[in-house]
């Protein structure tokens, strides 16, 4: 895992790219520069870990670019449960829910993600409350489509057949 500057990131893409995302989607070009400037970028190569079954859920992190594999151990193989591309989040229910990660995420490719600490969280909150709402409904949307989503592969396993 290497980290990279994300001031530097953001004067190279331009804040028009990070919000182009889900997560960061509707934010002032401020909230994503306050973001970028301290924040952590890392960059992963192909099938590197970012995260452990277990492991302190004190952060999320949003794809910048590539995709995150996200797996449960069960004692059996691993079982994939999600895949997180572009502007999509990881860690934040873990996060938001005072539990320790559930699984662990591994790279498909080379991947570059930013972790967004739970001290820069509340400081986005103090400095630019009105982008931390957005960022709330944001967060809020994405879960609730990855609910809908459990919820139709629920259905469908329990009547074999799509929804």
């Amino acid at each position: 895992m290497q980290t990279i500057d994300g001031a530097g990131l953001l004067s190279e893409w331009g804040a028009g790219r990070f919000k182009c995302g889900s997560t960061f989607g509707a934010l002032s070009d401020e909230a994503v520069g306050f973001i970028c400037a301290r924040g952590r970028v890392v960059e992963l190569a192909d099938g590197e870990r970012l995260f452990e079954t277990g492991s302190a859920a004190d952060s999320f992190f949003v794809v910048l670019e590539g995709r995150l594999d996200c797996f449960r151990e069960c004692g059996g193989p691993d079982v994939p449960i999600n895949q997180v591309c572009f502007g999509e989040q990881i860690g934040y229910a873990s996060m938001i829910g005072l539990f320790p990660r559930l699984g662990y995420g591994r790279a498909f490719g080379r991947t570059l993600l930013i972790e967004v600490s739970i001290d820069l969280f509340y400081a986005l909150h103090k400095s630019h409350p009105f982008d931390f709402g957005i960022l709330m409904l944001n967060l809020s949307r994405e879960m609730a489509r990855r609910i809908r989503h459990l919820v139709d592969l629920r259905v469908e396993a329990c009547n074999d057949h799509p929804v």
